[in-house]
Parts: C-alpha cells; structure tokens; sequence
C-alpha cells in the first residue's frame, strides 16, 4: 500500500483487499470523486446500470454468487432509489458495500439550500433512512475515515449485511499518510463460545429418533457452515429435504436429498416424511409464508431449530454459538445409520404432449428442467416462473437463486446481470415474468455491454399472473400490462448478435431451447401461455391463501 493515499483511494484499497473487483452504480455529481477513483483503478471496474435501483439488484445477484458486493450512488435520489434493493439485501442477509457521495462537509455545515437536498438544510435525513436496512452506518470524516472504514467494512464480513459509507466531497480528496493496513477477519461471530454440552444434548436428541431428518437452510451460507452440515449428513447417513427459499443450497443430485418441502402445498411424500418424523433437525431454514406453504407446515414437537443467532431444542432456548463448530461437534457424537435408503427425488415426469398444441406449464417446467445443465446459474423471478422452477430436480452443480422473502418485482433481470459478472465462467440463465421484466428490461443492454451472453427466458402470460390468481378479480384492470414485442428489445438495446426466438408451441418451444443449448452468444426467448396458465406450486400455494383470507380460488390445485 502506498504511504500516502486519498480517503477515497484507501476505501477502494479496502475493497480490492477483500476481494471486490466490481462496483455497481450510478455516477452523480456528489459521487464524482469514488466515480473518478473507481474508473482510475485498473484493478477494480465501474459497472454502469440503467437506474440505482437496478444497480442495487445486480449488487445483490453479484453477493450470491461472489460472497460479497459493493454498490455507488449520489447523494439523495440516488441513494433512495436503491435502498429498496439494499432492503432485500439485508432480508437475504447479503453484505452490500453501500458507498453514497454526499456534499462536501463544509456545505453540508452551512444553511445554503442546495439541489438533490430536501430543502430544509437538513443533511443527515437519508443516512438516517439508510439505518433501518444496513446493519453499520457512517459518515467520513477527517477524523474518523480510516478507522470507521475498516470497522464498516469488518461489519459487513462478520454479519452478511449490507452497511452504509457516507463519503462528503472534500473528505473523499482528504490525504491519509501512512494509512494502516487492512486486516479483516472471515470468521463467524460467538466462535469462541464452548459448544460442547448443546451439542451432546442435540446429538442424544438426534441418535434416540428412529426417522430423523434434516431440513437445511439459507443460515448455513450466511454462517459459512453448508459444508459442515453436508459432512454431518453424509457421515451420519441423513435424509435431507430444503424449503422454496433454500432450493439447491446443497446440490439436488445428492443421493440423500428427498426433495422440496412446503407443507400441505406440494410433495405429499416429502410432506408425510417430514410431518411423520420423530426428529425434524431445521439447520437454518426460515418459517417464512412462502417456505412454510402460507404456514401450513406442521413440523413434529420435537423438532431442533439451529440457526446461526440462536439454537432451540428441547423447548429450550440457548444463545447463538458458532454454527461450523457446533456442527462438526455434533457429527463426532452421531452414530451412523447403515443400509437405509431414502427416496431419491426425481423432479418432473415427461410429459407426452403433441408438437403442434399451446405451451402450458405441464409441458413447459419439465422442459427447463431437462434444459438446464450442470453447474448453471440459475436466476428466477418472484412469482410463478419461480413456483414452476421450484418442482424442478437440478443436475449437479447448478444453483438457483430467487428473492423469496422480500420479493420485490423486478429483482431477476438485474440480479442476473450481477451474478453473471461475479462467475462468467458458468452459464447464466434467467427466467423472469414479463411483467416484473418490464420494471428494469434496461439491464439487458448491460449484459451485451460487459460481454456476458445469458440465455433469457420471458413468460409471457398477458400480465400479472400471481396478482391475478392471488387477488379477488383476477382480470381487474390493475393486472394488465402494456403488451411490448419483447423479441424487439435486444436491438433495441444495441444487441445485434443475440439469438432471438418468440415460441407459442411446444414444437417451436423445444426447437428454440435447442438452439439455445448450442449458442455461443446471447438468448432471449419469449415465451407465450395462457392468461391464467399456472404451475402446480402457485396454484396450491394461491388456493392455501385464498381460502385462508375468504377469496375465491381461481386456479385449480393440482394433487400431487
């Protein structure tokens, strides 16, 4: 590190010593200088995005798959635009570098009205509001830059939330001489902490059961423990299931994975085998409306729920401990369980339709499901492509990612572009809705932009297909869209070389995946269905709902 560096200089020397070679964002004005600074480095890359809230989302997609991401903004506007995504960052528990460039410090200390400003001469407001979604929050100042840099960013490692920087002009250009090296820390909070006696107390628990299984969840990566747990189900010899939210969070061709479990929602086999246990292990799973099938879960009273802030077990409660030793604990204490077979999930039945009729979601999931290969980043919208992907057996390597619990419309397209960008090595595929691709379609330029070449794939169902089977009326005026010519758009958006493709039948349907499956550039592929077409996940999920809130059911559920 240089003996003398610029405030700015040194955040971007933070950033590059954990890692981060990307930086989303918007240039504004107050943001010049980490603009100026970011575009100077060779070592790290402005990513360019249509809007803030957009570049939120692909900072969000980019933290999935890298670990961790960084997000710029202006002063005001900006920052406000994005906070929605640095929201769902923080439901996902995903650590966002969030930098904003405010007014110089001198301004900011007089009563001058100045633009992106809310006219009161107030200018801590929007640090204020970016509090409630960020886990650390701070603004530079000559006095505390260095020290809170590295403190801010040290919270972000240790806690996977996103946190705040607010970098003024003139502290942005400040000279730090002889800046301390970064020395950041990956280890998981309340390591030190002894879990020896909650361990044996989870084990006794675990080897009296006669069918134990495990439910694995999302605080496994944020607590960095899925390999842990993968070894304590392997050498233990468990069945494994996950929830919607978790999908393929331990790879689906494991052969102790049973398949997805939601309740009274779907998998009747999966459903009795959970429901009938004598020992439900929940490593980390979240009871959320959406993982639980609108809470229709019925787990055994026995069940031990271990997550990284807190462990429950035996209708006792213990303090958070470290996830990776308490676990490796455990699996030392387990005794394995030998020639027990699990049913292996099998995902969707082919299905024996003719060439020429309409695509519906009987022939279309099944389909995507043999489209994807292994090792694919697989990107999917909140709403029904989603619930239909959920049925889907994964080949190997292949993660899924879909924003299930803060479901913010639009999310996918942008989230797909970041995850792209944090590992082009591997195919990325997104499947979004029209209607949420409408709210942030700019990003499809961005990928043409910095060279990524996704496969694509728009449903389009003539609007809001999960509004229409979850609200009173689903052909109300609210549920429909401006009809675009989607396969118009890549060109639209300076793409030339894509390969494009608007598909009504299953005949033209598998035509265009195989021309997908060899492509070497960029796919974008409509596809048409019926209004009210739905998988079988959202229509039992809307009819669970529905009848819960007194609304008719519009779809029908499909028996499984």
């Amino acid at each position: 590190m240089k003996s003398s560096l610029t405030v700015v200089e040194y955040l971007i020397e933070a950033l590059k010593a954990i890692n981060l070679h990307h930086v989303f964002g918007v240039p504004g004005d107050f943001a010049f200088p980490i603009n100026d600074a970011i575009c100077n480095d060779s070592n790290i890359e402005w990513i360019g995005c249509s809007n803030e809230l957009n570049a939120a989302y692909a900072a969000d997609g980019y933290a999935r798959v890298h670990g961790i991401a960084a997000l710029n903004t202006t002063y005001g506007p900006g920052e406000l635009s994005a906070l929605c995504g640095v929201a769902g960052s923080f439901a996902a528990h995903l650590p966002i570098i969030f930098i904003a460039g405010m007014p110089s410090s001198s301004l900011m200390a007089t009563d001058k009205l100045i633009h992106h400003t809310l006219g009161d001469g107030k200018f801590d407001t929007f640090a204020k509001m970016a509090a409630e979604v960020t886990i650390g929050n701070v603004v530079l100042s000559a006095d505390n830059a260095e020290v809170e840099i590295q403190r801010i960013i040290q919270m972000a490692l240790t806690t996977k939330l996103p946190v705040y920087i607010g970098v003024p002009e003139d502290i942005a250009y400040l000279k730090l001489e002889n800046p301390q090296p970064f020395d950041f820390c990956y280890a998981a909070p309340n390591a030190s902490k002894n879990v020896d006696a909650l361990a044996q107390k989870i084990a006794m628990q675990i080897n009296e059961a006669r069918n134990p299984v495990v439910m694995v969840g999302e605080h496994l990566r944020v607590y960095n423990a899925l390999v842990s747990a993968q070894t304590l189900i392997e050498t233990v010899n468990l069945p494994f299931a996950t929830m919607f939210a978790d999908k393929a969070i331990i790879d689906e061709t494991h052969p102790n994975f049973i398949g997805l479990y939601d309740g009274k929602v779907i998998n009747r086999a999966v459903r009795e085998m959970v429901e009938n246990s004598d020992c439900v292990i929940n490593f980390g799973a979240l009871l959320t409306d959406f993982n639980t099938g609108a809470f229709s879960a019925q787990w055994p009273q026995n069940t031990i729920n271990v997550y990284g802030d807190r462990i429950e077990c035996d209708e006792c409660h213990y303090d958070a401990v470290d996830l990776v030793a308490l676990l490796d604990a455990i699996t030392v204490l387990l005794k394995p369980r030998t020639n027990v077979d699990y049913p292996c999930y099998m995902g969707y039945c082919p299905t024996q339709v003719s060439a020429d009729t309409d695509i519906d979601a009987a022939s279309l999931y099944p389909r995507l499901e043999q489209f994807f290969k292994e090792g694919d980043q697989i990107i999917a919208e909140t709403g029904t492509v989603s619930m239909g992907l959920g049925m889907a057996h994964l080949p190997k390597q292949a993660s899924f990612h879909n924003q299930t619990l803060w479901g913010s419309i639009g999310w996918a397209t942008p989230a797909a572009l970041g995850a792209a960008l944090a590992n082009p090595q591997q195919r990325t595929v997104l499947l979004t809705g029209e209607g949420s691709h409408q709210l942030t379609v700019q990003e499809i330029g961005q990928f043409h932009r910095y060279h990524q070449t996704p496969i694509i794939f728009v449903i389009n169902n003539n609007g809001y297909l999960i509004e229409r089977i979850l609200c009173k009326d689903p052909m109300i005026a609210y549920n429909d869209l401006c009809q675009w010519n989607y396969t118009l758009l890549p060109e639209a958006f300076g793409i030339s070389d894509w390969l494009v493709a608007k598909v009504e039948t299953n005949a033209e349907l598998d035509e265009a995946l195989a021309m997908a499956q060899t492509a070497t550039t960029g796919v974008y592929i409509e596809i048409v269905t019926a209004v009210m077409e739905t998988p079988a996940l959202a229509a039992n999920l809307a009819a669970q709902l529905n009848s819960a809130r007194g609304i008719p059911v519009h779809v029908m559920a499909v028996e499984d």
